[in-house]
């Protein structure tokens, strides 16, 4: 929990108070409450007086504030959240410090010592570090798609004005065509007849933060980014399709959702998001626990729903979180993102959803069994039905990245030149070219598994701290019941009905090992994206007569996915016969003929990954 400033919290509370007694709200339940005080701080709220950047060490105050505005039925929203800075008692603002870096200007190349952003952000080195991506990675090979609506008609110039400034490997020698392009701009069905500018909506401002975001980690990754004709479901999955399909894609980013009972609801459209054998990544969202936090703004979106694409068990879902730096860029901590305060303190007193990492149990999909069978997975309260997050990311705005873009869309985008943005957008396109960086998916059907394949290893950070409920992580006994506003779940501490605390507290609460909001935690390194599988380990003679004498051999295995076990084992003996397949660790073979030996054996377990192992036998 942070410490408020003591002028800090009089300055709330006592608006608070004014604004409840403006309300009224005698007889009202406290959700109806809650949604009267939205006209009376609307004006407040949108008051928002800049700062100019200061030093890594002053304290400064801010909101996010949400880019891409709510979803019409049928269509998605992007999930962008700019930072603004404000003046101290602004409601809803939180004080932070400037993005950890070394001592200023300019900006340095990705590997080199960490600056503050221009915008007082982070920079693609502070990603870099922080995450632990060697900067000779380079991603030769893959590449990475993003998938958004509306046309941003100069994103190749923002481009260049990024690289430039941090000393990036710039686009000026790249051609435009498709495939040579280390930026291909496409409409949805691959061409070059580009859709309309973005009409004020926001989405153009998405497109910089995912292609200088990706560009930032994989300086040599080709970059596609397919722009539809608009944010409905059909287009966006039409591009999704064509990116992978026509493009090739070997990575996929979607950096865009809305509630799954209304979004991608047609077979053939959730098909679009189902290509084994490619990385695809998608944002949880911006509002919390089923969406908890569009409450505060009386929005009419469904509840008790997460976030489609990123519900779907053929894609990976990538969390949000808070990332604290130390002065040289390494991390010091990551905490899950919830800007509304303990007990939703903020969103309650001035109804403006903050912003926190989206997530919930599927209404829809069922879970992978690699979540299913996790020892931990009772403690969801999901049952068999799919639980956001896989993995997470940065997508805190306090903490955001600092992009540059010159487009203006109208009133939804911020203004023109370098901010700094969060959200689960930036945590999707960061996650997506890690994978690139590591190979992709390196033949793994769906390669989630391969995350937590890793699961307690050191290549991921286990982040421990907050929650993306209404109360923020706290738990029953410090929270209450707020799911009696009559809203549904709104944390998970509690069931929709009854008083009696619930198993769930893993849904939507950051505990050691897997949870709901950040997953299997988040990268430190490449290593838990690195193709991972079955051991084995052979047992035997070592030295055997040849003649028709037959011999035993042995294998013990283990698997490094939950509820993985090896199904098949295929032992080749070395001498040009055939191989002996079995379902169990043991074969016999008879060698006829005097020689050196290697028994190379393959095991392959239930999620169709293999390994193997050798053994040397002397024939004598």
């Amino acid at each position: 929990m942070r410490t408020v400033e003591k002028g800090e919290y009089a300055t709330r509370a006592g608006l608070a108070r004014r604004l409840r007694a403006t309300a009224s709200g005698r007889g009202v339940p406290a959700l109806g409450r809650l949604r009267l005080l939205v006209p009376a701080v609307a004006a407040l709220a949108l008051t928002l007086i800049a700062a100019p950047v200061a030093s890594a060490s002053t304290t400064q105050y801010a909101i996010g504030k949400r880019i891409c505005k709510l979803p019409k039925p049928g269509h998605g929203s992007c999930f962008a959240m700019v930072r603004v800075v404000v003046k101290k008692g602004t409601p809803g603002a939180r004080p932070f410090k400037l993005a950890a870096g070394a001592f200023g200007r300019p900006a340095v190349a990705l590997g080199s010592a960490a600056t503050i952003g221009p915008a007082g952000g982070l920079t693609p080195s502070d990603l870099a570090t922080a995450y632990g991506v060697s900067s000779t990675a380079t991603g030769t090979g893959q590449t990475v798609a993003t998938v958004d609506a509306y046309n941003d008609p100069n994103i190749r110039s923002d481009l260049a004005t990024f690289d430039t400034n941090y000393g990036l490997l710039t686009l000026a020698t790249c051609s435009t065509t498709v495939t040579t392009s280390c930026l291909s701009v496409v409409n949805q069905t691959g061409g070059s007849t580009l859709p309309a500018a973005d009409p004020n909506t926001g989405w153009s401002a998405e497109e910089s933060l995912d292609v200088e975001t990706i560009h930032s980690l994989c300086q040599k990754c080709k970059i596609i980014l397919a722009e539809a004709n608009d944010d409905s479901s059909a287009n966006l999955a039409t591009a999704e399709q064509t990116t992978a399909t026509t493009l090739h894609a070997t990575e996929i980013t979607n950096s865009f959702g809305a509630a799954e009972g209304g979004f991608l609801n047609t077979t053939a459209e959730r098909a679009d998001f189902n290509h084994p054998g490619l990385v695809i990544t998608a944002s949880t969202g911006d509002d919390g626990y089923y969406d908890f936090d569009l409450l505060g703004g009386g929005s009419p979106s469904p509840y008790n729903q997460s976030n489609a694409p990123a519900s779907f068990n053929t894609v990976t879902a990538i969390g949000g979180t808070s990332l604290y730096l130390g002065q040289n860029a390494t991390r010091q901590s990551e905490t899950v993102w919830n800007d509304n305060g303990p007990k939703d303190f903020w969103e309650q007193n001035f109804g403006i959803p903050l912003g926190a990492g989206g997530g919930g149990c599927s209404t829809l999909f069922t879970a992978q069994s690699w979540q299913t069978s996790l020892s931990v997975y009772p403690s969801t309260a999901c049952g068999t039905k799919r639980l956001d997050a896989d993995i997470s990311a940065v997508a805190d705005p306090l903490t955001g990245f600092d992009i540059y873009d010159t487009y203006n869309c109208g009133s939804a985008c911020p203004p023109a030149g370098w901010n700094t943005i969060g959200g689960t957008s930036l945590a999707s396109p960061l996650t997506a070219s890690i994978f690139a960086l590591a190979g992709g998916a390196q033949g793994v059907s769906y390669p989630a598994l391969t995350l937590y394949g890793h699961l307690g290893t050191s290549s991921l950070y286990d982040v421990t701290v907050g929650g993306n409920g209404f109360c923020g992580g706290e738990g029953a006994a410090q929270c209450g019941d707020p799911n009696t506003l009559g809203a549904g779940i709104l944390d998970c501490d509690y069931p929709a009905t009854g008083t009696t605390p619930a198993v769930g507290d893993r849904a939507c609460d950051a505990l050691p090992g897997y949870d709901g909001p950040t997953g299997v935690g988040t990268p430190n390194g490449l290593g838990a994206f690195a193709k991972t599988g079955p051991t084995a380990k052979i047992a035997g003679p070592t030295s055997v007569a040849h003649g028709t004498t037959t011999h035993m051999w042995t294998a013990t295995t283990t698997d490094p996915f939950p509820g993985g076990h090896v199904t098949s084992f295929t032992w080749n003996w070395g001498d040009g016969t055939a191989n002996t397949v079995t379902t169990t660790g043991s074969a016999a073979h008879a060698y006829t003929t005097a020689a050196s030996r290697t028994i190379t054996l393959t095991v392959k377990d239930n999620y169709a990954a293999t390994g193997t192992a050798t053994y040397h036998v002397t024939v004598t």
